[in-house]
């Protein structure tokens, strides 16, 4: 086991216990996680009859076109002979996949080449029997499959065919129903009975239900749980037929069961024609219903399947989905009422309140919509008088303060808002209760930092912090009344506090020099983020301290937002968001990471009480109600899909099951493509690959699940690849060996030929020499010396063809550097200059410099001249940079879209800031005219990034700190140059060059 599942396991374990919690927590319950499925076969029809796993996961799909397979990265479309349609399929525990169509049924199986292929049963029939309509069911028995059709009941057990009972074609047909390893069957006069030894046997109690259309048999710890049409659940067991689940009778009655599973964790699915799914609970006790309402794509359901990962798939009458029925994850937005990107949310009072772009938005008076308990979900409403951007909460004393675009609101017991007045001059990005003085509540704005204090029932605004310019994110009071507050643009700042304030000046001090900070309490800490990682803030010395609890946690450039919760685990805002469980005093390094949420941006985290863990983005509201390990589960080994040679030829056909066996490629093949599968279903899972002996370890994680091998030179050679999960953890690898032949005029037999070829011919000449004549010794030299001057000759064209081929490889290989449109170096010739001259660097000690250029306003100029004239400008400003960069020995190139970079060797920051300049105004002499931009011609910001490379640090921290400066260049006004700061270099950050 993996280390970092051994922690995810600590952690789930302690989160387990906050499940018990959550039964007094609040009724909130979003959408569940729906993914709808389009297969990428263009042939596949957009109606699916059933579905099924094999014991490797993979889904077998009954579709209108075939049968369908997915093994999590590819689809495959086989035609089930010649009616070419399925619909019905089953999988045994061997892997043993039966499909049943129109007069047509058999099973699928592997060729030579690892190519699947359907195998048709009908040749097994008597030729009168082989009219055989629609296959209705088929299921797995202990030594074959059972057939069903509207007439016939058929067993194949491997080699022959028995046709077990026969039945009036007359409606309503008999139905089947796999029970564990038994086979039910009902009949309109039978009622149910059941297969044993080829024969149907009546099930005590089954007689109860003739005449009565049953649509499923599920098993039940107790017997049989029984869905008639019309009438709804029954028990069977010990020969007594009770009635089941009055609830779910009732739904079932009105939907139409149609299919149905016993879950893993011990809960039925019940698939229906009308209503979508039922969630049934072992004690009847109906879970939920998921049906178009709550986003399924269609109501008409023809099968269920669970997968390796507890979730539930649906073969729809238009589409597949993929419900997430075991995740503790569900959705508030707009089904729900919630509008806008959410920015901040707060519970006050028992209600929930979210602050969005569009507004505010509670629970708050929403009334319970009609129908049982578990058919609701939380409803929100837009509460009246504010219809801007909505920023923080503040629950105090029995008033929600709301800070807005434009100040402050207090919401106290009524239900109107009311402003603060002299705060509609600000925003209210932060709002935070002052722990010295009770009655003061701090607000951070876009201009500074403010405050307000409560005056009788009402509040007003009691004055603002000198020496703060810039925009407040976050404020943390410690004691003595010193403020710690996080900023986007000037890092984090001490504001000390005096008692007098506001009549006293406070003291503002920086703790963090420029760019985005937040601070943030955790525990006894107070805490800043910066550069992706999280520092305990030193209040003594008033600076950021490497905390032992923290250090080993990495996020990325987007992490300003942190929550605790009640388990003492970390949650993060990161791309995508994570987390980082508690080890007893300190947080694991080894981050969760939570792909499954889908959204961009998460700006507010909020951890509750009852173990609930909201995260707000632009997508809406998720909630956790804890965590759990389904998605944890170790991943299996990937499959081998099709391997192909660049000639298209197939080498294996990736058929499930099937191992492609080591082979030996031709010396001539130019390209390798290897397709592979992960056999699972999770969302962010990623493909490591290794080829050995070329690849002295794995190579980075990517989400292609393919690789291309090119220009193998002859050898032998091992392909390893092995799937990686969205926390990193890695799965067992899969591995297939093959062998590049060499030319066959360096194989053993030709150089053996060859050399006897050249003994004989010695051997014949000495003859030859001393049998001939003198005279014709002259005569002979002759000759050799014309043969030898042939071979010569061909051996000189062969030279220049293969100087030819070198040449051509190499321009092909310097096309593939350059940028098409400007001709200067692209970004792959960009990254492999960045790397040797990092690597040449850190030898040497010396410094590099990079530059990142964005031209202004650049999207008005194709708008208002058209893209003709922005590809002219930008092969303008390409060759001026190019030919700038080379006389101070640098390279610049196309970085992507209007941004180009240019990389300085041996250049520190100063040295690098002074050439950005002058590349800036070279950039605005150029003239280039530009009507819609303040200048009236093209202008460009830089971004730049200096340092001397440690050991074991990576070029990246050279483009993010420059990618950093011209964010700040590009938000403070374009057109001049701003220094971002590597460790090891420094200099002045507020060069205004412009």
């Amino acid at each position: 086991m993996h280390r970092a599942t051994r922690l995810l396991c600590v952690l789930l374990c302690g989160l387990g216990l906050a499940g018990a919690a959550v039964a007094s927590a609040p009724p909130e319950r979003g959408f569940p996680l729906i993914q709808s499925y389009v297969p990428t076969e263009r042939n596949a029809s957009s109606q699916s009859f059933g579905i099924a796993r094999d014991p490797q996961g993979l889904l077998y799909v009954a579709n209108g076109a075939g049968v369908l397979i997915y093994d999590g990265a590819w689809w495959r479309l086989i035609e089930a002979g010649r009616g070419r349609s399925a619909f019905s399929i089953a999988s045994d525990p061997d892997g043993r996949i039966a499909v049943g169509g129109i007069d047509e049924l058999g099973y699928l199986e592997a060729d030579a080449g690892g190519t699947l292929r359907f195998v048709s049963l009908l040749p097994l029939l008597p030729p009168e029997q082989r009219e055989l309509g629609q296959i209705i069911h088929v299921h797995p028995t202990r030594d074959g499959f059972v057939f069903l059709t509207t007439r016939l009941l058929l067993s194949w057990d491997g080699g022959k065919i028995v046709t077990l009972a026969t039945f009036p074609d007359e409606r309503p047909y008999p139905e089947t129903f796999p029970v564990g390893n038994e086979i039910y069957l009902w009949s309109r006069d039978a009622g149910i009975s059941r297969l044993a030894e080829n024969r149907l046997v009546p099930v005590p109690g089954g007689e109860t239900f003739r005449g009565r259309r049953v649509d499923l048999v599920l098993p039940d710890s107790h017997g049989l749980l029984v869905s008639v049409r019309g009438e709804g659940l029954f028990r069977l067991a010990d020969g007594r037929v009770t009635p089941f689940s009055p609830e779910a009778s009732r739904w079932a009655a009105v939907s139409k069961v149609s299919e149905g599973l016993r879950l893993t964790d011990g809960r039925w699915a019940l698939g229906s024609l009308m209503g979508g799914v039922l969630l049934l609970r072992p004690d009847g006790a109906v879970d939920q219903v998921i049906d178009t309402s709550v986003g399924l794509p269609d109501d008409f359901v023809n099968g269920l399947v669970e997968d390796r990962e507890g979730s539930l798939w649906l073969a729809l009458n238009s589409g597949l989905a993929r419900i997430e029925v075991v995740s503790p994850l569900s959705v508030i937005d707009r089904r729900s009422g919630l509008q806008g990107s959410v920015y901040t949310m707060t519970r006050h009072q028992g209600d929930l309140w979210a602050g969005t772009s569009m507004g505010l938005f509670t629970t708050r008076g929403v009334p319970a919509s009609a129908g049982p308990e578990w058919s609701r979900t939380t409803r929100v409403r837009a509460f009246p008088g504010l219809s801007t951007s909505v920023w923080s909460f503040l629950s105090v004393d029995g008033d929600l303060l709301v800070g807005v675009a434009y100040g402050v609101y207090q919401l106290g017991g009524g239900d109107s808002l009311q402003a603060v007045p002299g705060t509609e001059n600000d925003v209210g990005y932060v709002l935070a209760r002052s722990r010295s003085v009770p009655d003061r509540i701090w607000v951070g704005g876009e201009h500074g930092l403010t405050a307000i204090r409560r005056d009788g029932a009402g509040w007003r605004f009691e004055g603002q912090v000198e020496g703060i310019a810039g925009d407040v994110r976050t404020i943390v009071e410690s004691d003595g009344g010193v403020l710690w507050c996080g900023t986007t643009i000037d890092g984090a700042l001490r504001v000390d506090i005096p008692a007098g304030w506001p009549a006293a000046r406070p003291r503002v001090r920086q703790v963090v020099q420029g760019g985005e900070s937040r601070t943030f309490r955790l525990g006894d800490r107070i805490v800043a983020t910066r550069d992706g990682r999280l520092f305990r803030v030193d209040e003594k010395r008033s600076q950021l301290v490497e905390d032992p609890a923290l250090a080993g946690i990495r996020g990325d450039r987007h992490l300003y937002e942190i929550a605790e919760d009640v388990q003492g685990n970390l949650w993060m805002n990161t791309r995508p968001p994570a987390v980082a469980p508690r080890l007893g005093d300190r947080w694991s390094s080894e981050l969760r990471s939570l792909v499954e949420v889908q959204a961009r941006e998460v700006e507010k985290i909020l951890a509750e009480p009852d173990g609930t863990v909201w995260l707000a983005g632009e997508s809406g509201l998720f909630r956790y109600a804890g965590l759990s390990d389904h998605q944890q589960r170790t991943l299996p080994a990937p499959l081998l899909a099709p391997i192909r040679t660049g000639g298209d030829k197939l080498l294996f056909g990736g058929a499930p099951g099937a191992v492609p066996q080591p082979a030996e490629l031709p010396s001539d093949v130019r390209r390798l493509r290897i397709e592979f599968a992960p056999v699972s279903f999770r969302a962010g899972l990623r493909y490591q690959t290794r080829l050995d002996p070329e690849d002295a370890d794995w190579g980075a994680p990517m989400a292609e699940p393919f690789a291309e091998l090119t220009r193998l030179p002859p050898g032998a050679y091992t392909f390893r690849v092995r799937t990686v999960g969205p926390s990193g953890e890695s799965g067992p690898e899969t591995a297939w060996s093959f062998r590049v032949l060499p030319p066959w005029y360096l194989t053993p037999w030709a150089l053996v030929l060859g050399f006897g070829i050249a003994v004989l011919g010695i051997r014949g000449y000495a003859w030859q020499r001393h049998r001939k004549l003198r005279l014709r010794t002259e005569h002979l030299e002759a000759r050799v010396a014309e043969q030898t001057e042939e071979l010569r000759k061909t051996v000189q064209e062969l030279r220049n063809a293969h100087e030819n081929l070198a040449s051509a490889n190499t321009q092909l290989e310097e096309l593939s550097l350059q940028d098409e449109l400007t001709g200067i170096a692209n970004r792959r010739r960009l990254r492999q200059r960045l790397d040797d001259e990092w690597s040449r660097a850190r030898r040497n000690n010396t410094p590099v410099a990079f530059a990142l250029v964005d031209l202004d306003f650049f999207k008005l100029l194709n708008d208002s001249r058209g893209h003709r004239e922005g590809d002219i400008c930008l092969q303008m400003v390409a060759r001026y940079l190019a030919d700038a960069a080379e006389q101070v020995g640098g390279l610049a190139a196309r970085y992507g879209g209007e941004e180009f970079a240019v990389l300085l060797p041996e250049t520190g920051l100063p040295n690098g800031l002074l050439i950005a300049e002058q590349l800036r105004e070279g950039i605005e002499r150029l003239g280039i005219p530009h009507e819609t931009s303040p200048l009236g011609r093209i202008t460009a910001s830089f971004g730049v990034a200096a340092g001397i490379p440690e050991s074991g640090q990576s070029p990246d921290v050279l483009i993010e700190a420059a990618d950093l400066a011209l964010y700040r260049a590009k938000t403070e006004g374009r057109n001049r140059v701003r220094a971002g700061n590597v460790e090891g270099e420094t200099a002045d950050l507020e060069i205004v060059t412009r």
